[in-house]
This record gives structure tokens, C-alpha cells and sequence, in this order.
């Protein structure tokens, strides 16, 4: 990774966003996230943790690099390795992607050109950031 502007590790269940639900309010139809009870605290959770590491940086329009891994409280009845079951990587990273953008390490999530991202069980559920710049002639 390139210089590394912030390292974090958020405790708690990850929240993906991205699953929409269509609802009717007052007769009309309205989308909204499927996790949204969940979603708003999760990303709240992230950004403060996010802001508090990277307390020190200013949002700059430069690209960026990003390795997140999430972790998932195995069940007792599992026994495959890895999580192959929902939620999906790329929902997952959204939640976590806007949380930064609305902490302000960076001005929008589209400054990330290379990212790195797995999933995994432990005992301990959670996501662990490391957000890099990269610098002219550098690669993530």
C-alpha cells in the first residue's frame, strides 16, 4: 500500500447498504435501505472511529487505496471456512465507503482506485481499515 493516511478496526456486526425496499408513504412509493434500522448506527460507527484515527487529515481529492476485511461470528452449526453467504462484499463496502466520505478522510469514494477487501470468521465481528495514498508513480 502506498503512504498510509489512516488504520482503524470498528467493532460490531457489519451493516451492508445497497438492498432497497420499496415502501408506501401516503400513497406513494418510496425507496429505502433493507438495513436501515441498522445501517444508520453501523455507518455512524464507522465515520467516528474513521474521523478519531485519521484526526490528523484533511479530505484531499488524491486517489486512494483501501484493504478492509470483515469479520463474521462463525455459527455453531458451520463448518466451510470461509463466509459464502450473504451479506455480499460489495454491499458491504458501500456502508463502509460512505461512513469515510461522511467522516471526511477523503472528499468522495470514487478517489479509490485500488482496494483490497475479503471476508472471514473470528471471534470478533467487525471491519479492520487501512485507507493509503498514492503518490505519482506509485501503485497501490
Amino acid at each position: 500500500m502506498a503512504v498510509q493516511v489512516a488504520s482503524f478496526t470498528v467493532n460490531g456486526k457489519p451493516v451492508p447498504q445497497g438492498s432497497k425496499t420499496v415502501f408506501m408513504v401516503k400513497g406513494k412509493p418510496v425507496l429505502a435501505d433493507a438495513n436501515s434500522k441498522e445501517l444508520k448506527p453501523w455507518r455512524q460507527k464507522v465515520a467516528q472511529v474513521a474521523l478519531h484515527a485519521a484526526s490528523h487529515v484533511s479530505a484531499r481529492e488524491v486517489p486512494v487505496a483501501v484493504h478492509a476485511v470483515f469479520t463474521f461470528e462463525r455459527p455453531k452449526t458451520v463448518k466451510r471456512e470461509y463466509p459464502t453467504v450473504k451479506p455480499d462484499l460489495d454491499k458491504l463496502i458501500r456502508s463502509v465507503f460512505d461512513a469515510i466520505t461522511d467522516a471526511g478522510l477523503w472528499a468522495d469514494d470514487c478517489q479509490v482506485v485500488d482496494m483490497r477487501v475479503t471476508k472471514q470468521y473470528g471471534e470478533r465481528p467487525g471491519v479492520q481499515v487501512r485507507v493509503g495514498e498514492i503518490r505519482e508513480g506509485e501503485q497501490g
